[in-house]
């Protein structure tokens, strides 16, 4: 396949500041603590693909399985 070389730098440049390895998975851009993160190598998230994730005013924690059902057992 045949990609243009402008689009590939646009991908790599979205990439560097933010980009973790998680094990198992692979590497992810931003913050994947936020709920709204992409969980992609490719894409920070819905609401800020751009970023920064740093101060980003849509940041919501992202809640874990088990706290959920701590919370409905009050």
């Amino acid at each position: 396949m045949n990609f243009p070389r402008v689009r590939e730098a646009q991908n790599f440049r979205s990439a560097e500041g933010d980009r973790y390895y998680l094990e198992g998975v692979g590497y992810l851009i931003g913050d994947i603590s936020c709920k709204f993160n992409a969980r992609s190598g490719y894409i920070r998230c819905a609401v800020n693909p751009d970023g920064p994730c740093n101060g980003c005013r849509h940041y919501e924690p992202k809640q874990l399985a088990g706290n959920e059902k701590k919370l409905d057992s009050l």
